[in-house]
């Protein structure tokens, strides 16, 4: 694997467009840790890291980066989204549908976006895609793609989200006759939702006409590809947090709480157990082994974490917001397992999978910043505010996954 170029390309970005949006390096350290080897983290089981002090930064270390990080080399913007033809699919996370924001909703919804934005919806049996723009920027594009039963196990979404983006006919369009390449993101449950959609397709499973020929690389977003400890905790009778079976059954006899906690129909209620139990680490590391041997070795593939200590969760009474303490309850199921974790997902089963086919240069793994699962993602989740800066990290992404080879240059 080539971690250690690749998070060290990701951090010199990140810390540059963070200095372009007035930040001091005092400032970066609350959202920026060190570009670390993998080999360098003890992460999980005997011996484990017990302190972060392996991602520690100073503000020296920082000055050093930014000392390497020129305003010239930053090319993230309209010139260089429209130099490149480019599609962003976005595949979202757990319970999609029921959730107030739309993943990365401070790029979907921009009204002054340098992208066009597209949302892709199912249409009717044997019918394309319905296809809505939020925004027409000119650069990539940017299309989420919004799968059915977001909340089910995955073997009731895996052929639903390929038929949302083989049906659609303007992706068809922008790959067939315009000559666009394919990059999937995907956020937590979205991650293992679409390496499980390369496979299917690898593999011939579905019958694909465009879509993995013209797919340049894949971009994990703390994604839950291992599963998760906090997945494997809730769908006990006696969790430490909420039991998702005592939970649904409420909300059968209440339908009112359903309504209120995102099983607004029978369909919700139906698949939310399945859904979780695909969700633990034995269900997903299983799957892992059935689909990594067909995952095609053409693909480049990216991971990015978070890793957010305790001492950063807000929860003292004058500084209180639901999100951080939701997030700080959940973080403690994974706290016992490793501290390298984001609240939801340890950092080790954020990572792709490695199978002997796929070149170890077409791995990648970025590093992690400094937030929580939710932070990278959305400023507000349930009725809190964070204060991650998720459009410098945007384009460092971007810029990233450039540098390391994901280009489409028009003839």
């Amino acid at each position: 694997m080539q971690e250690n170029l690749a998070a060290q390309v990701f951090h010199r970005h990140f810390a540059g467009y963070l200095h372009d949006l007035g930040y001091t390096p005092e400032q970066m350290l609350e959202h920026v840790w060190r570009p670390y080897d993998l080999a360098q983290l003890s992460m999980t089981g005997e011996g484990r890291d017990t302190d972060l002090s392996k991602l520690a930064l100073t503000v020296d270390d920082l000055r050093a980066s930014l000392g390497e990080s020129h305003p010239s080399d930053r090319m993230a913007g309209s010139v260089f989204y429209n130099n490149h033809k480019i599609i962003m699919v976005v595949v979202p996370g757990f319970t999609h549908e029921t959730l107030r924001n739309l993943s990365l909703h401070e790029e979907m919804e921009r009204e002054d976006s340098p992208h066009d934005v597209w949302m892709l919806t199912p249409g009717e049996p044997g019918q394309p895609s319905i296809e809505t723009q939020y925004a027409q920027g000119g650069g990539f594009k940017l299309v989420y793609a919004k799968y059915p039963r977001s909340n089910a196990a995955s073997q009731h979404i895996n052929k639903p989200l390929f038929d949302l983006l083989h049906n659609s006919e303007s992706l068809r369009r922008w790959v067939n006759e315009e000559g666009y390449k394919l990059v999937f993101m995907g956020y937590s449950y979205g991650c293992p939702l679409t390496l499980e959609l390369l496979a299917d397709m690898n593999a011939g499973r579905v019958q694909d006409e465009f879509i993995l020929q013209n797919t340049l690389g894949f971009l994990a977003l703390c994604g839950a590809i291992g599963g998760s400890y906090l997945a494997d905790d809730v769908v006990k009778e006696n969790s430490k947090l909420v039991s998702i079976p005592k939970l649904v059954a409420l909300c059968r006899k209440y339908p009112w709480i359903g309504k209120i906690v995102g099983l607004p129909t029978q369909q919700f209620k139906d698949d939310m157990l399945d859904g979780v139990t695909s969700l633990t680490r034995p269900v997903r590391q299983e799957q892992m082994k059935m689909y990594g041997p067909d995952l095609p070795a053409h693909v480049k593939y990216f991971s990015i974490a978070a890793v957010m200590p305790m001492a950063d969760y807000k929860r003292k009474w004058w500084q209180f917001n639901f999100d951080d303490y939701s997030m700080y309850l959940q973080a403690k199921l994974s706290e016992p397992f490793s501290i390298y974790n984001d609240g939801q997902v340890v950092l080790e089963d954020n990572l792709i999978p490695q199978v002997s086919h796929i070149p170890s240069s077409h791995i990648f793994h970025l590093g992690a910043v400094r937030t929580h699962h939710w932070g990278v993602s959305y400023r507000t989740f349930n009725f809190g505010r964070n204060k991650f800066p998720r459009r410098a990290f945007y384009k460092a992404l971007m810029q990233t996954l450039h540098d390391l080879g994901i280009q489409n240059r028009p003839l």
